[in-house]
C-alpha cells in the first residue's frame, strides 16, 4: 500500500472512520434516577443509579448505518492506497459520502432527541460521545464529497450509472420540426 497517493479526501474519510469506530465504544448517553419524593415528607434514603450507554448500547438501528459509514470511509481509502480497482456500481467516494451525510443526520437526531431506553420520564444526558460522533461521522462525509469533487463525480452523475443511463447514453432526442 503507498498512501502517498492517497488524496485529501479519501485521508480525511479513512481517518474519521477510524476515529467513529474508536468513539463508538466510549459513553454517548447517560442517565441518573431522579430522587424519590413521598407524600407527606417522609424521607428515605435510597441510593440514585446512573448508567451510561455507548453508541453499540444506544441504538437499534443507528449503530449500523454507523458501522456501514466506517466500513466504506476506511476501504475507500484502503482501496485508494492500494490502487485496486474494484467494479461499483457507482464510485466508492459517492457511496462513502452518502453514508456519512446520513449517519450525521441520525446522530444529530439523536442529539435533539436522545433515546428513552424504554423507560417513560427518564432524564437522559449527552455524553462527549455523542458529540465526537457527529464530528467524526461529518468528517466521513466531508471526506467522501471532497473525494468525489478530486475525482470529478456527482450524485445525479452516480444517479444515472446507477439507473442504466450513463451521461451520452440513450436515444438521441428526435430531429426538430422541418420548415416548409
Amino acid at each position: 500500500m503507498d498512501f502517498s497517493r492517497v488524496r485529501t479526501g479519501e485521508m480525511i474519510a479513512g481517518i474519521s472512520g477510524i476515529a467513529l469506530f474508536i468513539v463508538m465504544f466510549i459513553n454517548w448517553f447517560g442517565f441518573e434516577t431522579p430522587e424519590i419524593q413521598t407524600p407527606g415528607g417522609i424521607e428515605f434514603d435510597v441510593p440514585t443509579i446512573e448508567g451510561s450507554f455507548s453508541a453499540w448500547e444506544s441504538f437499534d438501528f443507528i449503530d449500523i448505518v454507523l458501522l456501514l459509514a466506517v466500513i466504506a470511509a476506511v476501504g475507500l481509502l484502503v482501496l485508494s492506497a492500494s490502487q485496486a480497482s474494484v467494479n461499483l456500481p457507482v464510485a466508492a467516494s459517492s457511496i462513502t459520502a452518502g453514508l456519512g451525510i446520513l449517519a450525521t443526520l441520525l446522530v444529530l437526531y439523536r442529539i435533539i432527541d436522545p433515546p428513552d431506553f424504554g423507560v417513560e420520564g427518564l432524564d437522559v444526558s449527552r455524553k462527549i460521545g455523542v458529540y465526537l460522533g457527529v464530528i467524526a461521522s461529518a468528517g466521513i462525509g466531508v471526506g467522501g464529497w471532497m473525494a468525489m469533487q478530486e475525482e470529478g463525480t456527482s450524485f445525479s452523475g452516480e444517479a444515472d450509472r446507477l439507473g442504466g443511463r450513463g451521461p451520452g447514453e440513450g436515444p438521441p432526442p428526435p430531429p426538430p420540426p422541418a420548415n416548409p
